[in-house]
């Protein structure tokens, strides 16, 4: 649903009152409920006026309605639908028992940003038995979070999968006991989630605020916001660091997805001879697969963002408004 999707909607639940909105929410996801939630909270008092075309906008929408169908075209719908079966789940529910059961339906109520933190460590057949759980859209969302790589493999194990081992069902246990003793430091993973998502300018500003409020945070998070194509706005120094530090078929893949500003800020450090071979190399390359595209950036971003952790380069320069 668009923004402004949730926007009326919000104020259509605020116009109906409490215990029809509480019905309603019965029958919504957790992801739907809390952003409803959210944007509820941020209306003021509704006009009487407002109130009025909002329900006129609904009253003609349905007037043109043929039929109910629900919104199924997430990229995740295919892959769910060739997962486990609804037989199957229960089954896994059954012999996982109660507590995991409940376990969950509780993550499902936790932020797509926070889940995706907490399964980004785990391996691609463990993520994909919890996606296989969670309601689509929530699923959907968490997937959107994940690095390249680990969504790519999720997907893959996703699709072929069948009833889970015992092992998988054991590590998928463990797991789920573990969420009961995470450790507050999880929170950054979702801060550095959200800033991915963010704009460019927001997310600098943002960060530009915690320098006063939190310096270390804020570096932390920098190193974690790292991405392939930041090299662009590095210092010539950090340019040629990277250089010495990522392998020559890695750079090459990943250059072959970019938009040429990475190429143009590290053939200007190299010398003319260098240079000229490196765009020699990327015209005889050839067509590339994108998932190889995806994981030789994610390599080169991961190389980058330990480099900046461990010193070697310094950040790149922020943008101040």
């Amino acid at each position: 649903m668009s923004q402004g999707g949730i926007e009326k909607s919000a104020a259509l639940l605020l116009a109906l009152g409490e215990e029809a909105t509480a019905v309603i929410f019965r029958y919504l996801s957790p992801l739907e409920v809390s952003r409803l939630g959210s944007a509820m909270r941020e209306l003021e008092v509704l006009p009487r006026e407002r109130v009025r075309a909002i329900l006129r906008d609904y009253a003609a929408e349905a007037a043109e309605q043929t039929g109910f169908a629900a919104d199924t075209g997430r990229f995740l719908d295919e892959a769910l639908r060739l997962a486990l079966s609804p037989e199957r789940a229960q089954a896994l529910l059954q012999r996982l028992g109660a507590p995991g059961a409940q376990a969950l339906e509780q993550l499902a109520w936790h932020e797509p940003a926070e889940i995706a933190g907490l399964l980004e460590a785990q391996p691609p057949q463990l993520i994909a038995v919890v996606m296989a759980h969670l309601p689509r859209d929530v699923a959907a969302a968490v997937l959107d979070l994940l690095p390249g790589k680990i969504r790519a493999d999720t997907l893959q194990s996703l699709a072929h999968s069948d009833a889970p081992s015992s092992d998988m069902q054991g590590e998928l246990g463990a797991w789920l006991a573990s969420l009961e003793t995470v450790v507050p430091s999880q929170g950054e993973a979702a801060v550095a989630s959200l800033l991915g998502q963010m704009s460019e300018g927001s997310a600098a500003a943002a960060l530009s605020q915690l320098d006063q409020n939190d310096a270390e945070l804020a570096a932390r998070l920098r190193v974690r916001h790292l991405a392939f194509e930041d090299l662009a706005r590095l210092s010539e120094d950090g340019r040629k660091a990277f250089l010495r530090n990522i392998g020559a078929r890695t750079l090459l893949h990943a250059l072959k997805g970019s938009d040429g500003r990475v190429l143009d800020a590290l053939t200007a450090v190299m010398s003319s001879t260098a240079a000229q071979r490196m765009r020699d190399d990327l015209d005889t390359l050839g067509a590339l697969p994108v998932t190889a595209i995806q994981a030789a950036q994610e390599d080169a971003g991961a190389s980058l963002r330990r480099l900046a952790a461990e010193g070697a380069i310094p950040f790149p320069q922020e943008e101040t408004a």
